[in-house]
Parts: C-alpha cells; structure tokens; sequence
C-alpha cells in the first residue's frame, strides 16, 4: 500500500510574500508589455497626422496592441480593447498586415494627404486609403483599409 504524504503546515513568511508579489509584477509586466510608449502627439498639422500614421502602423506590424489602441479614434477606442483589436488584426490574415505596411510605406515615401473639414486622408490606390480624424487637438485613426 502506498504511503500519502500530506503538508499540513503552511510557510507564510517573508519568502512566500516576495514570491506573490514577484509574480504580481511579472504578471502586471507582461499585460503592459512591460514599456510605456509615448502619448499620441499634439496638434492638427500634416507632421502629426503622419506620425499618428506610422507609429500605428508599426504598432499593428509588431504586435504592440495596446499602443495601437492609443492611436484609434474615440468610436474605435470605445468598440475595442487591446484585446479585440489584437485578435481581429491577426483573423483578418494576410490584408490587415498588408494595409499596415503600405501606410507605413507610403507614409515614409511622403505620399500627399487629402485634407477634409477635421479629418484627413491618405489614399492607398485601389479606393482604398487611410483615414484620420481631429479630436482632442490631435489626429487619431479612424479607418485602415
């Protein structure tokens, strides 16, 4: 017959505590990723709109959902998490990191933005394009086709 043995004392003491709040850290950590990025920059001008542009688009094409998250617009920001945007980037396959690198791209070669009353523009070919809007006395995506 086998002998059980059974723990019928538990260590509470400094050791255990630090490995609770180890844990806690690492967890926190790797929610956030573990580094804060910058706040999405100020102002209206063409500079922002372009910046907002590319740091969205390398946050999509390295995974930095969160970040990406900063940078959509107050409806997106209401309708998604980090989360949701995290799994409809990666469901959409092969299109949604396609439309990332060709803003970025076209963001790096300059392309010219169409300007509307509190929104802007950026035309990819094909009907498609990139779309920003004003708000808060900054630009935030709106749309990523």
């Amino acid at each position: 017959m086998p002998v059980r043995l059974r723990a019928t004392a538990r260590y509470t003491g400094p050791v255990r505590s630090a490995g609770f709040i180890l844990a806690a850290v690492l967890a926190c950590a790797c929610a956030g990723q573990g580094r804060p990025f910058p706040p999405p920059p100020a102002g209206t001008d063409e500079a922002a709109a372009r910046e907002v542009l590319a740091r969205f688009a390398a946050a999509l094409e390295a995974g930095r959902f969160d970040e990406a998250h900063a940078l959509l617009s107050a409806r997106w920001r209401q309708t998604y998490t980090p989360g949701r945007l995290a799994l409809d980037f990666r469901g959409a396959g092969g299109g949604a990191r396609d439309a990332a690198s060709r803003v970025a791209r076209l963001v790096a070669q300059g392309a010219p933005l169409v300007r509307a009353p509190d929104a802007l523009r950026l035309p990819e070919g094909g009907g498609r394009s990139a779309a920003l809007v004003a708000e808060a006395g900054g630009w935030r995506v709106d749309a990523l086709e």
